[in-house]
């Protein structure tokens, strides 16, 4: 049946193509910030949410992480998507015309190798690939480009000045796609869990020894500052196996001791890398 999907930035953008991929014939509404996307699931505009969590070269997207840790959201499944970015500027352009280059920060780290080739450009962040495309075609420049995707470049009337620039030739962002509901798109076999531990000696070990203990196998960790308290990390884990509840309760029970926090933020099937 089509849902309604929210996703970061407007038509072209990869979260947009992610959206369209994993929910075929559904409607796909674009937000201008990650917060007003994944609001649209709380307040009840959208089914679910599409956001990307991590890029396989510029690492995690944490953003998101921040968001899942505020809202009552639940993770329900993943995607992946190749990323293949475009310098994408209006007709009659080309690479030596160009002074401004907007994008996304992501995009711009996962392209960093070909921007290294253009000095005296201005690199420019912006909130989203697409929304950088549809400002430039809208000033109508020579002298402006933005990073994005082939279908930005048609959606906006943009032409390629340089093709596949990103750094990595297998470069693929992985989606979280979120629901209020708890229950997954399809047979978990996969978990994520943020958490802040103890201040005390072997406090980590002990948490991620109580998952392996359950046979769940850790398959990601990542750590962040937290803000308010100096030198302190929350820490986001993914974790693969049997998703039963008899697992996943034996587990949270064993590592809720050493943790000061402790959130299950969803159990989903595991996404297959594309091709």
């Amino acid at each position: 049946m089509p849902y309604v999907i929210a996703y970061p930035g407007t038509a072209g953008s990869f979260s947009h193509g992610a959206a369209q991929d994993a929910f075929p014939g559904s409607a796909c509404v674009g937000y201008a910030t990650f917060p007003e996307a994944a609001q649209a699931v709380v307040d009840g505009q959208a089914d679910y949410a599409m956001l990307p969590v991590e890029n396989s070269f510029a690492g995690a997207v944490l953003p998101t992480y921040s968001l899942l840790e505020k809202l009552p959201l639940h993770i329900v499944g993943e995607t992946m998507k190749p990323v293949r970015h475009q310098l994408l500027g209006v007709p009659g352009a080309t690479l030596a015309d160009i002074r401004v280059i907007a994008s996304h920060p992501q995009a711009i780290a996962q392209c960093d190798e070909f921007l290294q080739t253009l000095p005296g450009v201005q690199i420019v962040p912006s909130g989203n690939t697409a929304i950088s495309a549809r400002e430039v075609a809208a000033l109508g420049e020579k002298s402006r480009a933005a990073i994005a995707s082939a279908e930005a470049a048609k959606e906006y009337g943009l032409v390629p000045l340089a093709e596949n620039i990103q750094t990595s030739a297998t470069n693929t962002t992985r989606f979280f796609i979120l629901s209020m509901s708890a229950i997954p798109l399809d047979t978990p076999c996969k978990a994520t869990v943020t958490f802040t531990v103890n201040n005390e000696v072997g406090a980590l070990v002990r948490v991620l020894s109580s998952f392996a203990e359950s046979g769940l196998n850790m398959s990601r960790i990542e750590s962040r500052p937290m803000p308010e308290t100096p030198f302190r990390y929350f820490f986001s884990a993914d974790f693969e196996g049997e998703m039963d509840a008899a697992h996943l309760s034996r587990a949270m029970a064993a590592a809720r001791p050493s943790t000061c926090q402790l959130r299950l933020l969803g159990v989903y099937p595991k996404a297959a890398m594309p091709c």
